[in-house]
């Protein structure tokens, strides 16, 4: 077909835009063109995705239900101004040389485009996944087939709609991609779009100046895929043409894998990039730019791939940068997002930010989860805030705005929590989200802090099969955020084996209602027969690590403990960290015997050891027993005795065999942490908590260092089992490092 490099001007075209012939140099200062107006009309925009695109009998075939009139008119009350229609032509056109579309589906189109135009929205109308379904291999292949019917799809539907207004546009093809080398993938677009031009172009009505869109290759970005379409475009020489590229993150961010967890500045630097070029190279030489698709790759998978935090804070720049960019974006929503039926949104949070976005910058801050350790001493916590030109307002719970420098300190854009009102919000000390704290700005969106009480999560064994395989966790209020796979060498194991750390929700999903990891077939495709060590991230820091075993189709999975008597036991966490931390040993069988009553001589090597006491000066004690005192004791109860923290009985002897109940423990603990002033308990036991006892344990227990039993009692005359004393061993030294951290802070 005949190459069309100017037209004429004709009296529709003078109706329809009035738009002077295009400069693709233009002035900082200059007005926009009015294609350009057009686009930033178009702002913000919004997909119909997996609708009229979907493979199938109909437009329900990938699960969405049919349009309605009402959720059109229900999608323009959100606030776009502009609506993408993806359509899959395939399965709908006849394979007769004249390729016809099927006119029942081709209403149903009508009636989908009238609705929107109705409503005030710009429509935008393009082929969609023929582009990998018959187009990729077909330009190669069957290259003058695949393009008569190309040609025929644009032929009928610039004949159909060439009356319509010029709100409604025509995309030429959607995210084009070909076989062969470089150069012969880009001629077959450049091909493509030269078809389409012509058809659309001299097809009559206000197709002469109807905006078109024009793809870069596989709507990428990159720098040549740019150039290519700037160099075709302005030898269109044609008023009235856009480009449009995709953009879905940085890829490691966008499907949460490679440990790219947060919205960090490699992530933030990728949006500034790609969007510079487009701005660049197309709109500041008078050419709008269209992202006709945007969003997070993860999204597909699980809304919540990438923690919602850091979700929105990418939403929130993504959009002020495409906006300062005059790109026009519009989000690619495949049923996940705007409910067709509902009209509601799946995750309220995230409209609201893409909402205030429109409007201006929102303030964020570097998380939205503050993690606070059961039984830990806690600390104020800092949390830098992300202001972009914002003014705090107030901090508030449940509607009620909290003391400034009571509650909470602001320093500049640092926010300081205070530990008094962290310990008042976690009180209860319910694992999990304890409170929600809302901070507030002067515009934009709000910026929810939840308050989390959390403890070690707790692996379980377990067996199945590499069809799915589920790992019991007791989340015990935390939450994952990444996980590694290795191999026994050291290698990477699993799909994208150049990273250790897999993709999120793809490869292995949490299940925080269930208590369990589900490792998908997607993750075992790829992994050999053999040991795998999985390293479980936390986003509350901790690092868990567990041990799957596949043969064939079979799985098992195992966590190492340090003992083999512990690893169904309470204190499994406990007693595995005490013993990371050298505070505990087991016995020469391998086991632990945490249920054991504690002598007072395992009690002193255990305190000796967490406050880091020498275990070597001195193989001497003054205690009239001595020779019954274990060696290995003996450094530890010289030291404690002279301390004052652990003492003997009037009659100068030790007694290192007798066990300790949990009474004594509570004073040892409380001297051996010098904790003072008055403090009360109240448990139900109260009257049978010996009066020298009294003070102590109601100082560690406001602590947390120690706590009642299942039954809320204390139960302060029964022996403290090795279990119990190795778990309060732990917490003595979180509080140690705690104390530590907080004067290093004042000083």
């Amino acid at each position: 077909m005949k190459h069309v490099k100017k037209f004429m001007l004709l009296t529709v075209m003078l109706l329809a835009l009035t738009v002077p012939a295009v400069s693709y140099a233009s002035e900082a200062n200059e007005e926009p063109a009015p294609i350009q107006q057009y686009v930033n009309d178009m702002q913000p925009g919004w997909n119909l995705g997996n609708t009229f695109d979907a493979v199938g009998a109909d437009e329900t075939a990938w699960g969405n239900p049919r349009v309605t009139q009402q959720f059109i008119e229900n999608l323009a009350d959100q606030g776009f101004k502009s609506i993408r229609i993806p359509v899959t032509f395939d399965q709908r056109m006849s394979t007769a040389s004249d390729f016809t579309i099927d006119e029942q589906f081709l209403s149903r189109l009508d009636q989908a485009i009238q609705w929107s135009l109705d409503e005030g929205l710009y429509v935008m109308i393009n082929v969609h996944h023929d582009s990998w379904i018959w187009l990729e291999s077909g330009m190669q292949q069957n290259h003058d087939e695949s393009l008569a019917r190309f040609e025929a799809i644009w032929t009928q539907l610039a004949d159909r709609y060439k009356d319509y207004t010029t709100k409604l546009m025509f995309e030429s093809i959607n995210e084009p991609r070909f076989w062969g080398s470089e150069e012969e993938k880009q001629t077959y677009l450049d091909e493509l779009n030269t078809a389409f031009y012509e058809i659309v172009r001299n097809s009559g009505g206000n197709n002469a100046v109807r905006p078109i869109v024009l793809p870069t290759l596989d709507t990428g970005s990159e720098q040549h895929k740019i150039d290519a379409l700037y160099d075709f475009i302005v030898k269109l020489d044609d008023p009235n043409v856009i480009a449009t590229i995709h953009y879905y993150g940085f890829w490691p961010f966008s499907v949460n894998i490679a440990g790219v967890t947060t919205f960090n500045e490699e992530t933030k630097n990728d949006v500034i990039t790609t969007f510079n070029r487009a701005y660049d190279n197309f709109v500041a030489k008078g050419i709008p730019v269209v992202i006709g698709e945007f969003g997070l790759l993860g999204f597909d998978t699980d809304l919540y791939a990438i923690q919602q935090g850091e979700k929105l804070k990418f939403f929130e720049f993504m959009i002020h940068y495409a906006q300062e960019k005059q790109l026009t974006h519009m989000l690619w929503d495949n049923g996940q997002h705007f409910g067709r039926q509902s009209y509601q949104w799946s995750d309220q949070e995230l409209y609201d930010m893409m909402k205030a976005s429109w409007a201006g910058r929102s303030a964020t801050a570097e998380t939205d989860s503050v993690f606070i350790k059961g039984n830990s001493a806690i600390e104020d916590v800092e949390i830098e805030l992300q202001l972009h030109g914002n003014q705090f307002s107030a901090l508030t719970h449940q509607g009620n705005a909290l003391i400034a420098n009571e509650n909470y300190v602001l320093n500049s854009s640092v926010l300081t929590l205070k530990a008094s009102l962290l310990e008042e919000l976690t009180s209860q000390g319910e694992l999990g989200r304890n409170a929600e704290l809302t901070i507030e700005f002067n515009q934009g969106k709000d910026w929810k802090l939840f308050i989390i009480t959390y403890d070690t999560p707790v692996l379980g064994s377990a067996s199945g099969t590499t069809e799915q395989f589920h790992i019991p966790v007791a989340y015990n209020g935390d939450q994952l955020a990444t996980m590694e796979a290795l191999y026994e060498d050291g290698s990477n194991a699993g799909p994208q084996n150049w990273t250790s750390f897999k993709e999120f929700a793809y490869t292995f999903k949490p299940d925080y209602t269930n208590n369990t990891l589900t490792l998908t077939s997607n993750f075992f495709n790829e992994v050999n027969d053999g040991n795998v060590k999985l390293k479980l991230h936390f986003w509350s820091g901790e690092l868990l690590e567990y041990t799957i075993t596949k043969n064939g189709t079979a799985v098992i999975g195992s966590i190492t403990p340090p003992y083999r008597d512990i690893a169904s036991h309470w204190s499994f966490a406990g007693v595995a960290r005490a013993a990371e931390l050298g505070i505990v040993t087991g016995n020469t069988d391998g086991s632990f015997h945490p249920d054991q009553a504690l002598s007072r001589a395992d009690l002193a090597v255990m305190i000796g050891r967490a406050l880091q006491l020498r275990a070597d000066t001195t193989n001497e004690t003054l205690f009239a027993d001595e020779a019954s005192i274990p060696a290995y004791a003996k450094s530890f109860i010289t030291q404690l005795a002279q301390l004052q923290i652990i003492n003997g009985y009037t009659d100068g002897s030790f007694r290192p065999k007798q066990h300790v109940t949990r009474a004594e423990l509570a004073v040892i603990i409380a001297r051996a942490l010098k904790l003072e002033g008055p403090a009360a308990a109240s448990y139900p036991d109260q009257a049978s908590i010996p009066s020298w006892a009294q003070n102590e344990i109601a100082l560690v227990t406001d602590l947390k260092l120690m706590n009642g039993k299942a039954n809320g009692h204390f139960d302060a005359t029964a022996s403290t089992t090795r279990a119990e004393a190795a778990t309060v061993m732990v917490r003595v030294v979180d509080y140690l490092a705690a104390a530590s951290n907080q004067q290093d802070s004042q000083q």
